[in-house]
C-alpha cells in the first residue's frame, strides 16, 4: 500500500523539488513539493577516537526523499545502479589529501527510506555511502562479499600481509582486519602445510573493508596476497549518516559489511580456502532507534573444507564450501571436509573449514591423513563505528560497536 501512495501522489501532479531524474515507478520515489524539504548540501565530518578516526564529506541531495522499493545495486566505480532507475551514487573524496584521497560514492536525498524486504547493495573499489538528513531502514543494505558474487564496495583487494602460504594440500588463512583470521589446516600429519599468519590493522578512515582469505593448496602455494581474492573476499565499507534526525533500523532492518565464505577443495587433496574478514560499518546521527528485530554486523566467513582423494572411484566429494554469514551470531559454518573415493560410500578424509568470526577458534581442520585437504580458516571480525549519543552494543550487533567520542 505505501508503494501504491506515493504513484497516487505523483500521478495527481506532485513534482520533485530539484531538476534532474528523480526516479520512478516502483524503485524510488519522491516528496511533493514543499518549502519545509531541505536540500542543501550534507557535509558529516568525524574526527574522533583514540587512534583518531577521520572522515569529511560532502554530497547535494538532488530529491527531497528516495523511497527503494524494489532491490537495487550499485557500482561505486561508475555511480550507477541496476536495474537503472535514475538512481546515481556520486563519487567524493572523504578527505583533504590531494595525494593519496579517499573516496567514497554517496546517494544523498533529504530522506531516506529502505522498504521491507528490500536489498539495496553495492559493489565496486570504493566504498559506499547514504548520506539524508532522515534515515528509516526497513529492508537490507548490503556491502558484504558473497560467495561466487560480486564483491562488496571498497573491500581490500590489495596491501594485506601475506604470511605463510599454504603447501602440500594445506588450508588457506582466513581473512585479517581487526583481529586475524584462522590458520588454515594441514594436510594430515604434515605439519605446517597450512597457511598462516598475516597482520592486523586498525580501522581508522573509511579507505577500505577487509581482506580476503588465501585459497587452499594443491601441490602447490596459494595465493600471493590474503587481499586478492583466491579464498573468500573481504567485507566492503559503508557510510550512514542521518545527519538531522535519529537513524531508524526497524524490525527485520539489516546491515551487513561481512566477508564470505572460502570455496572448498575440489580438487582431489586440495586444502580448503580461507573465509575473508568483515569489513566497516561507521553510522553517524544524532541517536540511533535500533529494534531487537534488526541487525548490524561485519563477522567474517566461514571456511572451506578440505578435498578427499580418489576421484575416479565412487563415494568421492570435493571439500563443501564455507557458507557466508547471515546474523551477528553468525549463521552458517565451515564447509565440511570431503571424502575419498572407496567405491562405495566414501569415507572422512579432508579437513573441515573453519568458522569465522565471532568463532573465538576459527583454525581450519587438519585432513585425517596425509595427502588430503585441510580445512581453511574463517575470517576475521570487521569494525562498527558509531557516532551518535546512542550505544548500540547488543547481541543483535557484531562485533562490539566502538562509539567514536
Amino acid at each position: 500500500m505505501r508503494t501504491a501512495c506515493v504513484l497516487f501522489l505523483i500521478g495527481c501532479g506532485f513534482q520533485s523539488r530539484t531538476a534532474g531524474n528523480p526516479g520512478t515507478g516502483s524503485d524510488a520515489s519522491v516528496l511533493p513539493d514543499s518549502d519545509q524539504v531541505d536540500l542543501s548540501q550534507i557535509c558529516p565530518m568525524i574526527a574522533l577516537g583514540s587512534p583518531q578516526f577521520m572522515a569529511a564529506a560532502c554530497a547535494t541531495p538532488t530529491q527531497a526523499l528516495v523511497r527503494i522499493t524494489a532491490s537495487t545495486s550499485f557500482d561505486t566505480d561508475l555511480g550507477t545502479s541496476t536495474p537503472d532507475n535514475g538512481l546515481r551514487c556520486v563519487r567524493v573524496s572523504t578527505d583533504n589529501s590531494a595525494t593519496d584521497p579517499n573516496d567514497v560514492c554517496v546517494l544523498a536525498a533529504a530522506s531516506i527510506v529502505i522498504e521491507p524486504g528490500v536489498v539495496l547493495s553495492a559493489h565496486g573499489l570504493i566504498p559506499f555511502a547514504l548520506f539524508a538528513r532522515s534515515f528509516t531502514l526497513q529492508g537490507t543494505v548490503d556491502v558484504a562479499s558473497h560467495l561466487g558474487g560480486p564483491l562488496g564496495a571498497g573491500s581490500l583487494r590489495s596491501g594485506c600481509i601475506p604470511g605463510t602460504l599454504p603447501t602440500g594440500g594445506g588450508g588457506g588463512r582466513g581473512g585479517d582486519a581487526a583481529d586475524r583470521g584462522g590458520h588454515g589446516g594441514d594436510d594430515g600429519s604434515n605439519t605446517m602445510t597450512g597457511a598462516s599468519g598475516g597482520g592486523t590493522f586498525s580501522f581508522n578512515n573509511l579507505s577500505n573493508g577487509g581482506c580476503g582469505g588465501t585459497q587452499g593448496a594443491a601441490g602447490g602455494g596459494g595465493g600471493s596476497d590474503g587481499g586478492i581474492v583466491t579464498g573468500g573476499a573481504g567485507g566492503g565499507a559503508l557510510w550512514i549518516v542521518s545527519l538531522s534526525s535519529s537513524l531508524i533500523l526497524e524490525a527485520g532492518a539489516k546491515i551487513n559489511a561481512s566477508g564470505s565464505g572460502g570455496a572448498g577443495g575440489k580438487e582431489p587433496g586440495r586444502g580448503g580456502a580461507g573465509g575473508g574478514a568483515g569489513g566497516l560499518i561507521l553510522l553517524q546521527a544524532p541517536s540511533i532507534q535500533l529494534d531487537p528485530g534488526a541487525a548490524v554486523f561485519a563477522n567474517g566467513g566461514h571456511g572451506g573444507g578440505g578435498g578427499g582423494t580418489h576421484a575416479t572411484q565412487a563415494g568421492f566429494t570435493g571439500g563443501a564450501d564455507g557458507s557466508d554469514p547471515t546474523d551477528p551470531l553468525s549463521g552458517g559454518t565451515g564447509g565440511l571436509g570431503g571424502l575419498d573415493g572407496d567405491g562405495a560410500t566414501g569415507t572422512a578424509a579432508g579437513g573441515d573449514g573453519g568458522p569465522g568470526y565471532p568463532s573465538p577458534m576459527r583454525d581450519g581442520k587438519k585432513g585425517t591423513s596425509d595427502g588430503h585437504g585441510g580445512g581453511g580458516g574463517g575470517g576475521a571480525p570487521g569494525a562498527i563505528r558509531v557516532v551518535s549519543a546512542s550505544d548500540i552494543a547488543r547481541t543483535n550487533v557484531s562485533p562490539p560497536p566502538v562509539l567514536l567520542r
